[in-house]
């Protein structure tokens, strides 16, 4: 019986790796514009990600200090953390792997008894980090029908092709990928938060050289007709 929980357990292991292969990234529709979402995902970064994750670069960030992120709160002074991994500072994440992976990431946790969290993730195995919004998505579970249906079989798999929802949080679907949107958008803003007023800049500059080019083009026949005359 134990040899059997074995294999059972191996088969898992290694179809959840296959399948890890073939996850592809869902799009998560950042918004630089959006003011509110943005407002929205630093306040669950303040109450949520705040206890484990700095954001060195955002402590003089008005959204931020609004929504309780400050320099005092993020755990800089930390030196001990469970099982010895310290979690990164999440001011360039998006930078670093993008808005998609990390919105497909929050969505991916499952429970694994055999990690030491008691979850893992599918984009991400192995990660340290535990299902943190778990009380708000609920708990997911690997869908054994589809890893043996499914499994490394030569196409991309969505995250929801691979887990199931086993028991519903406080938030509905709809609500937590809404949830989920606005922390991506958040850190997509914390990575570049001047986004905006350069792309406001930018459009002064192409209209500045526009003018420009107008007035070297005029120049330019005046010249010539200088000459010619």
């Amino acid at each position: 019986m134990k040899h059997f929980w074995f294999c059972l357990l191996m088969f898992f292991s290694i179809s959840a790796f296959a399948l890890t292969e073939e996850i592809t990234l869902s799009h998560a529709n950042v918004n630089i514009h959006d003011t509110a979402s943005i407002k929205r995902g630093a306040k669950y970064f303040a109450t949520i990600c705040i206890a484990c994750h700095t954001l060195i670069y955002m402590r003089y960030d008005p959204i931020a200090i609004e929504a309780g992120i400050t320099y005092e709160k993020m755990p800089i002074n930390i030196t001990k953390w469970p099982n010895n991994v310290k979690p990164p500072d999440l001011s360039l994440e998006t930078e670093v792997h993008s808005p998609d992976w990390v919105y497909t990431y929050l969505h991916s946790f499952y429970v694994d008894k055999s990690t030491a969290t008691g979850f893992n993730n599918l984009i991400f195995p192995d990660t340290a980090m535990p299902d943190m919004l778990a009380s708000f998505q609920g708990t997911q579970t690997l869908a054994g029908d589809i890893i043996q249906s499914e499994g490394s079989y030569g196409h991309t798999l969505e995250w929801y092709d691979v887990v199931e929802l086993q028991q519903q949080g406080s938030k509905t679907p709809d609500e937590f990928d809404q949830m989920t949107l606005d922390i991506v958008n958040f850190l997509n803003y914390a990575a570049e938060p001047f986004a905006v007023k350069q792309e406001q800049l930018g459009w002064w500059v192409l209209g500045y050289l526009l003018i420009l080019l107008v007035l070297v083009v005029l120049m330019k026949r005046a010249y010539w007709k200088g000459e010619r005359a």
